[in-house]
């Protein structure tokens, strides 16, 4: 059963870096079994949150197995594609598989948090966003006053 959706502009498609030269190459494909309950498409979170232990595929395993692998956050591992829904004209649908088998975990309806398209994505549309490490200068203001900067640690990717 496929329902329609409004979407945030912004949707977030979490990936292994090991994909990241195909994604940036031809866009985030739709992906499936044909003889499967869950459709084929392209799956994204409609959240405005960072990426937390409430994502796919974090949400498998909990926050507490996690914090019993020393030295891993998992979170901070993967590649997270931001995709601008303004510049697509996709449909977007609940996706039920995640609804119904998140919602025990994450102890609440999660009913658009998950979401799919059933086409493509091309590239134009997406911007690669990770966990990096902390920016933060001081500065002089008037009068003397110093002041202090810092950008989120989840921002769009730059290679150093």
């Amino acid at each position: 059963m496929k329902r329609k959706v409004n979407v945030n502009r912004y949707l977030f498609h979490v990936s292994h870096p090991c994909s990241r030269e195909g994604i940036l190459e031809k866009g985030l494909l739709v992906s499936g079994r044909e003889n499967s309950m869950i459709p084929r498409g392209v799956y994204a979170h409609n959240l405005l949150t960072e990426p937390n232990f409430k994502w796919y595929p974090f949400v498998l395993i909990g926050e507490y197995d996690y914090q019993n692998i020393k030295g891993i956050d998992p979170v901070r591992m993967y590649d997270y594609w931001r995709i601008d829904t303004f510049k697509l004209k996709n449909n977007w649908f609940i996706d039920f598989a995640a609804r119904f088998d998140f919602m025990n975990s994450i102890g609440f309806d999660p009913y658009s948090m998950y979401v799919y398209t059933d086409e493509n994505i091309n590239t134009n549309a997406l911007t690669l966003f990770r966990f990096q490490n902390n920016q933060s200068w001081d500065f002089e203001g008037n009068e003397g006053v110093y002041h202090f900067r810092g950008i989120s640690e989840f921002r769009p990717y730059t290679e150093i």
